[in-house]
């Protein structure tokens, strides 16, 4: 069964042999971008909005390089998405993390930038600074 995404884990670490496809899927509505990257060996992704388990063949988006691989699912796909993660065959074994960057923003586009209360907003990326440095401590401690 495929792990679904966006549910509240934001980065996943992977192994796969090669050859080998490990698949995702996708619920969560909105703008998601993914970011691939290969620890060891090299990794591939795959989106399709039809096929959830999509492949060489069978993809609407993909991203097959020898670094960092990065695919931005619009809003407008339909929901759920099949992603998968392809273990190329030079190397026996892939390691990877992705990271699932998820735009909460709804509504036109002048909302994304403007707030209606004059309240700061915290960034998202100070959040999961700070939430990574309260792990840390919590495992050194």
């Amino acid at each position: 069964m495929p792990t679904t995404l966006g549910s509240d884990k934001p980065t996943f670490d992977g192994e796969i042999g090669a050859g080998n496809f490990t698949y995702f899927t996708l619920k969560k509505e909105g703008e998601v971008t993914l970011i691939l990257e290969s620890i060891e060996g090299d990794a591939d992704i795959y989106v399709s909005q039809e096929n959830l388990k999509p492949d060489f063949e069978n993809y609407d988006l993909k991203s097959a390089t020898c670094g960092e691989d990065i695919v931005t699912i619009p809003s407008t796909y339909k929901r759920p998405i099949g992603i998968s993660v392809f273990g190329h065959v030079y190397a026996p074994t892939t390691r990877y993390t992705m990271k699932v960057l998820m735009d909460y923003s709804s509504g036109d586009e002048s909302e994304r930038y403007h707030s209606e209360t004059d309240e700061p907003e915290e960034s998202l990326i100070w959040t999961v600074f700070v939430n990574i440095l309260k792990l840390i401590l919590e495992i050194l401690l």
